[in-house]
């Protein structure tokens, strides 16, 4: 009994690795614009880290502080009311993801927005230097702690 018990801890580190996405090749991009346009399956659902990172990027792209609030603790009073009906594509790549502990990880984001009214292909552009999101687990799902971006973005 004492032997699973040891194996089964040593596999929950992996298990919470696995989680984290793969890093992008250099050159492909993801999508975030209207919902039915979105290369995410899972916004609004942060099961993983990314998950909870993307739901934050559709929330800007879109203007939908119910995603915010599903994801980052800090938005409870967040109101897009004042930025009118302005949404963009949020063309991004994973540039780096790590995990600090099986609760916590770093995902960092390349990207950059563009217009809805571009064609979605020509959104796809050079992003800025990564922006830095750390996410927690905080019971079943992953929530955005804090993120930063490089001086200049």
């Amino acid at each position: 009994m004492r032997s699973i018990a040891a194996i089964l801890l040593a596999l929950l580190p992996a298990a919470a690795a696995a989680q984290l996405p793969a890093v992008d090749p250099a050159g492909q991009y993801r999508l975030i614009g209207p919902a039915e346009r979105s290369d995410s399956r899972c916004i609004g659902r942060p099961e993983t880290p990314l998950c909870a990172v993307e739901t934050l990027l559709a929330c800007f792209a879109r203007r939908d502080a119910a995603l915010c609030r599903a994801v980052w603790p800090q938005a409870a009073s967040l109101d897009f009311t004042r930025a009118g009906h302005i949404r963009y594509w949020w063309s991004y790549r994973v540039a780096a993801a790590e995990q600090a502990n099986p609760d916590e990880a770093v995902i960092a984001i390349a990207g950059r927005n563009c217009g809805l009214q571009m064609a979605e292909p020509d959104c796809i552009t050079t992003p800025a230097p990564p922006t830095r999101y750390r996410v927690q687990r905080q019971g079943n799902a992953w929530r955005v702690v804090e993120w930063s971006s490089p001086p200049g973005n």
